[in-house]
C-alpha cells in the first residue's frame, strides 16, 4: 500500500512569510503513515531552511513536482490561481480558505474536483475554537501585533505617565479582539469593545475591557463614537461594525486605525488599502490583514499544530478518508465530490445564481 503523500507549498502570496508545516512537526506526521514533500523554500521566510526540513525527514522538491506527487496540498492562504491550476482531480487543498470571501473561486475549485478543507472553519457560537480551528491561533496573534503596532505609531505611550492613559476601541470581541484586549490593557491603554450578542459582551468585560453599550454603534453616531479615541482596531467580520471614512475623519490628529480584516477581499475600514499605511485626515490607516505573518515562526508553529492534528483525522490506519460528516469534521469540509458543503458560501452562490436569472 502507498503512503499519503502530503505536499507543503511555498506560499506566493506577497507578504506571507509563514508556512504551514515546520521542521519539527515532519516526525509525527510520518507517525502517521504520510510521506512529506516540502517545496524549495516553503520556510525560508519562517527561520525553516530546506536542510531543517531534509534532517526531519521530509523531502524537498521543486513545486511542479509537488503537485504531482502530492495527495494532500496543506498551505496557510489560499494559493494563488497559477499553483492551483497545476493541481489535479482528486487532490485535497487544505489552507486558511475564508471560502464566503471568495465564493465563486470556490466554485471553480470544486468544478476541477479539488477537495477543499478550511482550517478556519465556522465559529461555533458560544463555544471555544476547536482543536482543528488554526484561524483562531493566528487571529490571536493578529491582534497582539496589532496593538503593537499602534503604540509605536501613536506618538505617545499607551500608559499615559505625564497625560491621561490612551483609550483604545478594539471592534470585534473574537480571537483577535480578546487578544488585542489583554495586549493593550497591559501597556496601560484603557479599553473598550463592542461586538453583538450576550456572551460576546461576556467576554469583553471578562478581559477587562469596558464594553461599549449595544446600540452605540449606530452607522448615524459612529463618527461622535471614534472622537473619543486613540487608537482604533477593527477586527469583526461583520457589517454593523464597518469604518466609513467620515468616521475616521472624525478622529483627532495622531490617531492609529489598524484594520485587520484588509485584504485583497475586502476590509472594515472603508479608506484602508491593504499593506498600507495611509493618512486620512488626521488619522493614520494603517490595513493589516493577515498580520500573524509579522510574527512567522511562531504563527507557522501554530498553524503546524493544526494540521498535524487535521492529518490525523484524515489519515487513519494510513489511509486518506474525508467524510465530510465525520463530528471532528464539522464545518472543515468546504467541498468534496465537486459540490461546495459550507453552508455560508453555498448560500451566497444560490444567491448569486438567481440574481443572475438562472435556474
Amino acid at each position: 500500500m502507498a503512503a499519503v503523500v502530503l505536499g507543503v507549498c511555498r506560499e506566493g502570496l506577497p507578504g506571507e512569510r509563514r508556512v504551514a508545516l515546520v521542521p519539527r512537526a515532519v516526525p509525527g506526521v510520518r507517525d502517521l503513515g504520510v510521506d512529506v514533500l516540502v517545496e524549495a523554500g516553503a520556510g525560508a521566510a519562517a527561520g525553516f531552511p530546506d536542510s531543517s526540513y531534509a534532517a526531519a525527514g521530509a523531502q524537498v522538491v521543486a513545486g511542479g513536482e509537488l503537485a504531482v506527487r502530492a495527495d494532500v496540498l496543506a498551505a496557510v492562504r489560499r494559493p494563488t490561481a497559477e499553483a492551483v491550476a497545476r493541481l489535479h482531480r482528486g487532490q485535497v487543498l487544505i489552507c486558511l480558505l475564508r471560502p464566503y470571501r471568495a465564493p465563486h473561486l470556490v466554485r471553480r475549485w470544486a468544478d476541477a474536483g479539488l477537495t477543499l478543507i478550511g482550517t478556519d472553519p465556522a465559529a461555533r457560537p458560544g463555544l471555544p475554537p476547536g482543536p482543528l480551528d488554526a484561524s483562531a491561533g493566528q487571529a490571536a496573534l493578529a491582534g497582539y501585533k496589532a496593538v503593537l503596532i499602534a503604540a509605536d505609531r501613536l506618538g505617545r505611550e499607551f500608559a499615559g505617565g505625564v497625560a491621561e492613559p490612551a483609550l483604545v476601541l478594539v471592534l470585534g470581541a473574537g480571537p483577535a479582539g480578546l487578544r488585542a484586549i489583554d495586549t493593550a490593557r497591559r501597556l496601560g491603554a484603557t479599553v473598550h469593545a463592542y461586538d453583538t450578542g450576550r456572551a460576546a459582551r461576556a467576554a469583553i468585560a471578562a478581559h477587562g475591557g469596558f464594553v461599549l453599550p449595544l446600540g452605540s454603534w449606530d452607522v448615524r453616531r459612529r463618527a461622535a463614537v471614534l472622537s473619543r479615541f486613540d487608537v482604533v482596531i477593527s477586527s469583526a467580520d461583520a457589517a454593523p461594525t464597518a469604518v466609513d471614512t467620515a468616521a475616521v475623519r472624525s478622529l483627532r490628529p495622531g490617531s492609529v486605525v489598524v484594520d485587520l480584516l484588509c485584504d485583497a477581499d475586502g476590509r472594515s475600514v472603508e479608506p484602508a488599502v491593504p499593506g498600507a499605511e495611509r493618512t486620512v485626515g488626521g488619522a493614520l490607516v494603517i490595513g493589516a490583514g493577515e498580520l500573524a505573518a509579522a510574527l512567522p515562526t511562531t504563527a507557522s508553529t501554530a498553524y503546524a499544530q493544526v494540521l498535524a492534528a487535521l492529518l490525523a483525522v484524515l489519515v487513519p490506519d494510513g489511509l486518506l478518508t474525508v467524510d465530510p460528516a465525520a463530528p471532528e469534521l464539522a464545518g472543515a469540509v468546504v467541498a468534496h465530490a465537486g459540490t461546495v458543503l459550507e453552508p455560508r458560501t453555498a448560500g451566497l452562490l444560490r444567491e448569486a445564481t438567481a440574481a443572475a436569472g438562472l435556474p
